[in-house]
């Protein structure tokens, strides 16, 4: 349980941190959290922020910039009981996220992170930390943004997972959705980067990393504890335009004993195959409801800043 005022503190203010700061701001009310507040904000751009104003994103734009403050020390020296972690993401070794979210957590402060390093790589240590202070690390926006995806299992009590299968990569399938129309990978990538849906090095989408990271998670939380070093990953550089059109999507897939990222070819009559442009899916076997279906933005400012806020409440509600 929080106090009955709570303070948030962001590091990172980028395109997610301004999302939630945005969101927070308008949505606090009709939320019931009148209570929490943004105290403070860092970021390696902007410098520290204290007590923001409403204005800030527009103050920022016109090039105002804070005192500078180390990450750390920040973390250490604030009173915010919940830190919202919204840095840069690093497959490889999850810093400086996985830093930021140790220490917030040994400190007893609540963590949001939408950064899919640390739960992807580190999450066993981080949520046995996290349950050892009695505070929450909650990830939703690491998988498929604001979109439902392990939290319709929420509204499912006592529902055994069977498999979960999906689309979670909308940079890839907005590639593969192009590529039906009869472009090659390359063509199609460099529509993707010019429209901004792909970065300059796409490596973690195209080879299926990122995707990659969102399934590990998903293992991670429903026990099965497989792990990103481990999984078996293909990307789309080598599939074709007859593949696409023949509904080649990038799935993702996991049970009790398997999970893997590669191209697949679906079956028209397959749900996920009508799945088209930067969307995601995904599909949750059950034993009590078979097969459910959440599909939506994967990613984007605002619907990244949804799930921040969806796990907020959560926090609020104890």
């Amino acid at each position: 349980m929080t106090s009955k005022k709570s303070k948030i503190l962001i590091l990172g203010f980028g395109t997610v941190g301004q999302g939630f700061f945005d969101l927070f701001t308008r949505k606090k009310e009709l939320l019931g959290l009148q209570d929490f507040s943004i105290s403070e904000i860092v970021d390696m751009k902007y410098g520290h922020i204290t007590n923001p104003g409403r204005n800030l994103v527009n103050e920022i734009a016109t090039g105002r910039t804070f005192q500078q403050k180390d990450v750390i020390s920040t973390i250490k020296e604030s009173d915010a009981d919940i830190v919202c972690e919204f840095t840069w993401l690093n497959l490889k070794t999850a810093e400086p996220a996985y830093t930021h979210v140790k220490t917030a957590l040994e400190l007893g402060k609540h963590v949001i992170t939408t950064n899919k390093g640390p739960p992807a790589l580190k999450y066993k240590e981080l949520t046995e930390l996290a349950r050892r202070k009695g505070v929450k690390f909650l990830m939703k926006g690491t998988v498929m943004a604001g979109t439902p995806s392990f939290n319709l299992l929420d509204l499912l009590p006592g529902a055994e997972v069977k498999s979960v299968r999906g689309i979670m990569n909308g940079t890839t399938n907005y590639i593969l959705t192009s590529m039906e129309e009869g472009k090659n990978f390359s063509v199609a990538l460099k529509e993707a980067q010019e429209l901004g849906y792909a970065e300059a090095d796409p490596t973690n989408d195209v080879d299926g990393f990122d995707t990659a990271s969102k399934i590990t998670i998903i293992s991670h939380i429903l026990g099965w504890n497989h792990e990103f070093g481990s999984l078996k990953i293909e990307g789309i550089r080598n599939v074709t335009p007859e593949q696409a059109r023949e509904k080649t999507k990038l799935i993702a897939y996991a049970d009790k004993t398997s999970a893997y990222v590669r191209p697949t070819k679906l079956a028209r009559d397959d749900i996920l195959s009508g799945v088209s442009g930067v969307m995601n899916a995904i599909e949750i076997e059950t034993d009590t409801m078979g097969k459910i279906y959440s599909m939506g933005p994967g990613a984007g400012k605002i619907q990244t800043a949804q799930a921040a806020l969806t796990d907020l409440v959560s926090i609020s509600r104890g």
